[in-house]
């Protein structure tokens, strides 16, 4: 059995100790605080080539100053401020459920970037070293293949020409028998010279998950950077990342005990919602690497070549617990279980070049971005069969029960190599009137060999051309109204992040027989889209409204052993609208709206198909417009905070998710009819912060989650035979330190 307890005394006085000693910087050297306000707001790519109210498409930045308020940990913390956001119920061998997401109904999981570069594989990924997260909605081949929800870009911090120290020291807990939670972070800055600096941010982590009996979250990160010839033509950044993560992981609860699923048994009414179906030996081991390069020279004014390189490595190592259906007999109120598992180690080495280049050509201005992007992406996983523990009691599961070993069933590895070339522009031919656009051409090349026969000499190479194009028209220079078109491509065999990539059978997801098969299309993805954008109140606020139409075209269905019987589409189409900033200087506010239409589209030939797998049930005909599974049709939040006094702010948030149905997700070969296991329950959830600033160096803070404590949930697996419920009523005291 593993130790997964990590010390956090020692480590939390070497933070602290820190701390301390960068007190002695001098007073004119602190670090003022920041507010949110709109001017902030940057897409931190050298790729866009307008500001974030004349880009022709939705995008939400998400600043550290909001997340850090609410005590967000990871990144599935921080996605609760956009909309249009679901999180997956932990299907195909993973071994968390809201580390895998959907945007706008399609699986965004492997389009998941650091600083500009892909992110592969399925794990949580902490908050502590980051500045902004970027939400880009809708598809336009930025980065190269990507789902039709579109992409989310972290970007790290960096070097400022600033002494600063600042820290978080909080403790969480709940009233469930969830063990109380212990989190610690420091970020210290040091200047070294005129033009060089050095940054370092520590993480350091332990105690249980809210709401959830015996589950554990244990982490420790380090995080150092280095920058050369800050404000000279030419700047060097060096970073490193290392986190290890140590959990044992939870699966969630029957969805027999969940009121509201159309799943539920009366006879399980007593049931605890913390009650914990896994082995005290389960674990999710995680331990990540990354290192950034990057070296950007101003060779003039208006002329700026970069380069970037980024190699990371993630190994991800997990014993879990799944279960079925309980038993209703009096006396036998069992759940069976069985033990699975997850191991994979993911390497990529990556590098982009680019030239920015701002020009006036005959009274026309240009923003140009040329660049060429290279990657090599690499995936080693092996498969498990799962193993049998005997059935445990529903009421009271025994977390000691037998611990059988996993046979290892398949192994594999996969190789994507990336070329790619690219060009964008917006070109100003008058204050009133713009157009952006761009296009990328990429050769992708990808190759799997493994012990499974259906695996091994899987071989596809495509070239495939997307990009974007958007005319925007500025009836004021804080203002923006466009349209915009964007299309990208997902060629066969994307399997770094999105399944099991050891598994070939047809209840995979995406499976190798349906949309992935070597013979199956490229997959198209274009979005259709009329918004506009103001930034109001002196560019303190910033609001955008859009609507959109998004089409997912040449998806295989139907799988058969020679591929997909036929090709069909899914649909969504809505309406969105967004706001961050600043109302006054002690109001400040983050929210958005999304209202989203979704539908399938196929042959009857496919329908035929899939029936026969047994997946539409007795008397189901066709799947043919239904909605897609886990998209609901509203989703809203806010989050706002008011300096009441000087050294007073309290503040509140609001998330609101709308009933979904329960099936298999638009990424999978086999469709669930709408309705044959019911709706995910609408939820809505009220959170409360207060802040008081002590002196200069000390803020103390206080969250309130959950402060109705609603029970609801936020994940299903694809019959709710097993949910996620969201965290219950939690309390969180944090003490923020600088100097």
């Amino acid at each position: 059995m593993k130790n997964h307890a990590f010390r956090l005394t020692p480590i939390a006085f070497a933070i602290l100790s820190l701390s301390a000693h960068a007190q002695t910087a001098p007073a004119a050297s602190t670090l003022p605080a920041v507010e949110v306000s709109a001017d902030q707001e940057r897409q931190s790519s050298p790729k866009a080539t307008a500001p974030l109210v004349d880009t022709p498409q939705t995008v939400q930045i998400i600043p550290k100053e909001v997340f850090n308020e609410q005590g967000a940990r990871n990144l599935t913390d921080i996605l609760r401020n956009t909309t249009g956001i679901t999180f997956n119920g932990g299907e195909n061998g993973f071994a968390t459920s809201t580390a895998n997401f959907s945007l706008r109904g399609f699986d965004t999981s492997g389009n998941i970037f650091v600083d500009g570069f892909r992110d592969s594989n399925s794990y949580n990924r902490d908050a502590f070293n980051l500045e902004q997260v970027e939400v880009v909605k809708g598809p336009a081949a930025d980065n190269g293949r990507g789902a039709a929800g579109g992409y989310v870009n972290l970007e790290t911090k960096s070097p400022k020409l600033q002494n600063f120290a600042t820290g978080s020291v909080s403790f969480g807990f709940d009233s469930e028998d969830s063990d109380n939670r212990q989190r610690i972070t420091a970020d210290i800055n040091r200047v070294l010279s005129e033009t060089s600096a050095f940054r370092i941010n520590l993480l350091a982590e332990d105690g249980g998950v809210a709401g959830r009996k015996h589950a554990q979250v244990n982490s420790i990160g380090i995080a150092p950077s280095v920058a050369f010839g800050i404000g000279t033509p030419t700047t060097v950044t060096l970073s490193y990342q290392h986190v290890t993560q140590k959990d044992r992981p939870d699966f969630g609860v029957p969805g027999a005990i969940v009121e509201g699923l159309q799943t539920y048994n009366p006879a399980f009414a007593g049931v605890s919602r913390d009650n914990f179906y896994g082995l005290l030996s389960d674990y999710d081991d995680v331990k990540s690497d990354s290192f950034l390069a990057k070296v950007e020279h101003r060779i003039s004014p208006n002329v700026l070549l970069s380069n970037h390189t980024r190699w990371a490595r993630t190994d991800r190592d997990a014993r879990f617990m799944v279960f079925g259906n309980p038993a209703v007999a009096a006396g036998t109120e069992n759940v069976s279980t069985s033990r699975a598992g997850y191991n994979r180690e993911n390497n990529s080495l990556a590098n982009n070049t680019n030239l920015s280049v701002k020009l006036d050509a005959g009274g026309v201005k240009h923003n140009l971005a040329f660049g060429l992007e290279l990657s090599r992406e690499e995936a080693d996983a092996t498969g498990f069969g799962n193993a049998g523990t005997g059935p445990t009691n529903i009421f009271n599961p025994d977390p000691g029960r037998a611990d059988p070993s996993l046979p290892v069933t398949q192994t594999s590895t996969v190789k994507v190599d990336t070329a790619a070339l690219y060009a964008y522009d917006t070109i100003e031919f008058n204050p009133q009137w713009q157009l952006t656009g761009g296009l990328r051409a990429e050769h992708y090349k990808v190759s799997i060999n493994g012990t499974n026969a259906a695996v091994d000499g899987y071989d596809v190479s495509e070239t495939t051309f997307g990009g974007k194009l958007g005319v925007v028209y500025k009836p004021a220079s804080n203002g923006s109204v466009y349209v915009s078109y964007g299309q990208s491509a997902l060629p066969p065999g994307s399997f770094l992040s999105n399944s099991d990539i050891s598994r070939s059978d047809a209840a995979a997801f995406p499976g190798l027989t349906g949309q992935n098969s070597q013979g199956s299309r490229v997959q198209k993805a274009a979005n259709l889209e009329i918004g506009t954008k103001w930034d109001l109140l002196d560019n303190r606020l910033s609001t955008t409204a859009a609507i959109f139409r998004t089409e997912r075209s040449n998806i295989g269905m139907g799988p058969t052993a020679n591929g997909p019987t036929g090709y069909g589409k899914q649909i969504v189409q809505g309406i969105e609208l967004g706001a961050l900033g600043r109302v006054t200087n002690a109001w400040t506010i983050s929210g958005g709206l999304t209202l989203l239409d979704s539908e399938r589209k196929h042959s009857a030939a496919i329908d035929d198909a899939i029936r026969s797998t047994g997946d539409y049930g007795p008397g189901v005909l066709s799947t043919n417009g239904d909605e897609l599974a886990f998209t609901p049709k509203v989703t809203a939040n806010l989050w706002t905070t008011y300096r009441v006094q000087p050294s007073l702010t309290v503040g509140g948030g609001v998330q609101h998710v709308g009933s979904a149905y329960i099936g298999r997700p638009d990424n999978a070969d086999r469709v669930i009819k709408n309705g044959r296991y019911g709706k995910t329950p609408s939820f809505t959830v009220l959170n409360l912060m207060a802040a008081y600033e002590v002196n200069p160096n000390l803020t103390l803070r206080f969250n309130i989650d959950n402060v109705t404590d609603k029970e609801y949930v936020i994940a299903s697996n694809w019959n709710a035979q097993r949910v996620m419920l969201g965290a219950p009523r939690t309390f969180l005291v944090s003490a923020d330190i600088r100097f």
